[in-house]
């Protein structure tokens, strides 16, 4: 018998996100990010979303200073349930509420939820850099992203601080 699309499927799914969402809003982030005095550190709102096969993800993240001024990076946690995922792509969008200036910067995640090509799970570098001024970003999570950016199913995760 197969709970293909079944109710009881539907229902331990969402059950599952559910008590993840609450798991990792509880544990939040272990340790700090490292930042000098006057640096932003601020928490994006939780990221949900579908994963390619019958998972789900909540994504927790926190920006982390740099040394370079007008920059940023943004430290992931991802917390993935469910089987046969596959793997996705998680992407960090912004614009420069002062400038205009919009950018952003993607990264794959294998189909266990471990982000790729981020050490210690930070996504930083030149898609990551707006300047200096008030900075709004949100996290997106793509099935693919070249040729064309496909986007999945999800709720951003958002935060807005200010680069000096």
């Amino acid at each position: 018998m197969s709970l293909k699309n079944s109710p009881l499927q539907q229902f331990s799914v969402r059950a599952g996100v559910i008590v993840t969402t609450i798991a990792a809003a509880v544990i939040g982030f272990a340790g700090s990010a490292g930042a000098v005095p006057g640096d932003p550190v601020v928490q994006f709102t939780p990221t949900l979303t579908r994963v390619p096969g019958n998972c789900a993800a909540i994504i927790n993240a926190e920006t982390v200073p740099q040394p370079q001024s007008g920059t940023f990076g943004v430290r992931v946690k991802i917390t993935q349930s469910g089987q046969n995922c596959s793997p996705y792509f998680v992407g960090v969008s912004w614009k420069n509420l002062d400038s205009g200036a919009t950018n952003g910067q993607v990264h794959p995640v294998d189909a266990n939820g471990v982000l790729q090509q981020a050490p210690d799970g930070v996504i930083t570098g030149f898609g990551t850099a707006p300047g200096t001024g008030k900075v709004e970003a949100w996290l997106v999570t793509y099935s693919e992203h070249y040729p064309q950016p496909k986007e999945l199913e999800h709720l951003s995760g958002r935060a807005t601080f200010t680069l000096r």
